[in-house]
């Protein structure tokens, strides 16, 4: 099994990779729109980079506090 390489798709946002299905052992059923993101954090950070008029391949903001900002400071 350990040459088997799992069908998936990558984050939107951090760009993991998630694994829908191994084949021989695991098959993920397709229901509704595809998976875009691989967690809600993920789907907020985009939605909240849409919303500043930033790419949602943006690097995320590790570091910061309250001053922190995706857009660059009005003046």
């Amino acid at each position: 099994m350990r040459d088997a390489l799992p069908e998936g798709f990558p984050c939107a946002c951090c760009g993991r990779f998630i694994p829908t299905a191994l084949p021989g052992l695991y098959r993920a059923p397709r229901r509704g729109s595809p998976q875009r993101f691989c967690s809600r954090g993920c789907r907020q950070a985009a939605y909240r980079r849409r919303r500043a008029g930033v790419s949602e391949h943006a690097p995320l903001l590790h570091r910061g506090g309250g001053g922190r900002r995706l857009a660059p400071p009005a003046r």
